[in-house]
Protein backbone atom coordinates (compact mmCIF):
# COMPACT_ATOMS: atom_id res chain seq x y z
CA UNK A 1 0.00 0.00 0.00
CA UNK A 2 1.03 3.65 -0.82
CA UNK A 3 2.07 6.34 2.26
CA UNK A 4 -0.51 8.63 1.76
CA UNK A 5 0.79 12.45 2.22
CA UNK A 6 0.15 14.09 5.18
CA UNK A 7 -2.01 16.73 3.81
CA UNK A 8 -4.42 13.34 3.17
CA UNK A 9 -4.84 12.56 5.86
CA UNK A 10 -5.53 15.72 7.64
CA UNK A 11 -8.60 16.14 5.17
CA UNK A 12 -10.07 12.77 7.04
CA UNK A 13 -9.22 10.79 3.49
CA UNK A 14 -9.20 6.91 2.79
CA UNK A 15 -7.93 4.55 0.96
CA UNK A 16 -9.08 1.15 0.02
CA UNK A 17 -7.57 -1.36 -2.40
CA UNK A 18 -9.60 -1.33 -6.00
CA UNK A 19 -7.34 -4.04 -7.96
CA UNK A 20 -3.76 -4.54 -8.00
CA UNK A 21 -1.51 -1.60 -7.98
CA UNK A 22 -4.63 0.68 -7.72
CA UNK A 23 -6.66 2.34 -4.68
CA UNK A 24 -10.38 4.31 -4.57
CA UNK A 25 -9.77 7.43 -2.67
CA UNK A 26 -12.42 9.03 -0.42
CA UNK A 27 -12.67 12.19 1.90
CA UNK A 28 -15.48 14.04 3.32
CA UNK A 29 -17.03 16.63 0.76
CA UNK A 30 -14.43 15.54 -1.81
CA UNK A 31 -14.83 13.37 -5.26
CA UNK A 32 -14.16 9.73 -5.19
CA UNK A 33 -11.02 8.72 -7.03
CA UNK A 34 -9.08 5.90 -7.86
CA UNK A 35 -5.57 6.28 -8.28
CA UNK A 36 -2.70 3.58 -9.05
CA UNK A 37 0.46 2.99 -10.72
CA UNK A 38 1.89 0.82 -14.14
CA UNK A 39 4.94 -0.11 -14.85
CA UNK A 40 6.47 0.70 -18.37
CA UNK A 41 8.81 -0.93 -20.56
CA UNK A 42 11.66 0.46 -19.36
CA UNK A 43 11.54 -0.52 -15.61
CA UNK A 44 10.00 2.92 -14.64
CA UNK A 45 6.83 3.83 -12.90
CA UNK A 46 3.87 6.05 -14.24
CA UNK A 47 0.60 7.66 -11.88
CA UNK A 48 -2.72 7.02 -12.58
CA UNK A 49 -5.75 9.43 -11.60
CA UNK A 50 -9.48 8.25 -12.60
CA UNK A 51 -12.56 9.29 -11.60
CA UNK A 52 -14.28 6.07 -12.03
CA UNK A 53 -12.17 2.52 -11.47
CA UNK A 54 -12.71 1.56 -15.06
CA UNK A 55 -12.45 5.24 -16.75
CA UNK A 56 -9.87 6.89 -18.85
CA UNK A 57 -6.87 8.44 -17.03
CA UNK A 58 -7.93 12.74 -15.48
CA UNK A 59 -4.07 13.28 -15.62
CA UNK A 60 -1.37 12.42 -18.38
CA UNK A 61 2.05 12.78 -18.07
CA UNK A 62 4.87 12.57 -19.51
CA UNK A 63 7.16 12.39 -16.34
CA UNK A 64 7.43 8.50 -15.46
CA UNK A 65 9.15 7.81 -11.87
CA UNK A 66 12.58 5.24 -11.20
CA UNK A 67 10.52 3.97 -7.23
CA UNK A 68 6.79 3.12 -6.73
CA UNK A 69 6.65 5.41 -4.24
CA UNK A 70 7.87 8.51 -6.28
CA UNK A 71 4.73 7.31 -8.91
CA UNK A 72 2.55 7.37 -5.89
CA UNK A 73 3.95 10.58 -4.30
CA UNK A 74 2.96 11.83 -8.24
CA UNK A 75 -0.46 10.10 -8.37
CA UNK A 76 -1.86 12.01 -4.79
CA UNK A 77 -0.34 15.27 -5.88
CA UNK A 78 -2.44 14.82 -8.99
CA UNK A 79 -5.59 13.84 -6.63
CA UNK A 80 -4.72 16.42 -4.74
CA UNK A 81 -4.48 19.35 -7.76
CA UNK A 82 -7.86 17.61 -9.67
CA UNK A 83 -10.13 17.22 -6.53
CA UNK A 84 -8.67 19.70 -3.87
CA UNK A 85 -7.40 22.73 -5.05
Amino acid sequence: MPTPPFWFRLRQGKIEPAGPDAYRLTAPNLGEAFIGIHKTENGRWVPVLKRTADGSNLVETADDFATPQEAWDAAFESYRVQFVV
